[in-house]
């Protein structure tokens, strides 16, 4: 029984580099409120300031949200809601890769980037991710 404890937690504790940038992300200081919701183990932050910032992520138009570990980050509650499941998938993909996670998904943007093709809509992390979302 103390085993299966220790394994639950690893799926906290493997991609927890990621989760604490997540939080930092979204509690720093700035303009505007914060929301917060807690679901399926993850924790979602919204709110002005993080509109401001997602609106400039690298890709067309911003991003709506954004994970990091076990924490999503959305411009607004209407972006949590609808993105909600294709985050998740990434929130699962954060289990398996762990603080590894970052350099995969650069190395999977670069790939794409290289073979003349979208660096984020061809990423293999999205795709899978849009594949799975359940809609």
């Amino acid at each position: 029984m103390r085993r299966l404890r220790w394994l639950q937690w690893t799926v906290y504790l493997w991609p927890m580099p990621c989760t604490l940038i997540g939080l930092v992300i979204g509690v720093l200081p700035s303009k505007g409120t914060r929301k917060f919701v807690v679901r399926r183990g993850t924790l979602g932050i919204y709110g002005q300031g993080l509109e401001w910032l997602l609106l400039r992520a690298p890709i067309d138009g911003g991003a709506l949200a954004m994970t990091f570990g076990h924490v999503i980050l959305a411009r607004d509650q209407h972006a949590f809601e609808s993105t909600f499941e294709h985050e998740w998938i990434h929130v699962k993909q954060y289990v398996w890769w762990g603080p590894l996670f970052f350099p995969a998904y650069g190395a999977s943007s670069v790939r794409q980037w290289m073979r003349g093709r979208n660096p984020y809509l061809d990423n293999s992390f999205e795709v899978h991710a849009r594949k799975y979302e359940q809609k």
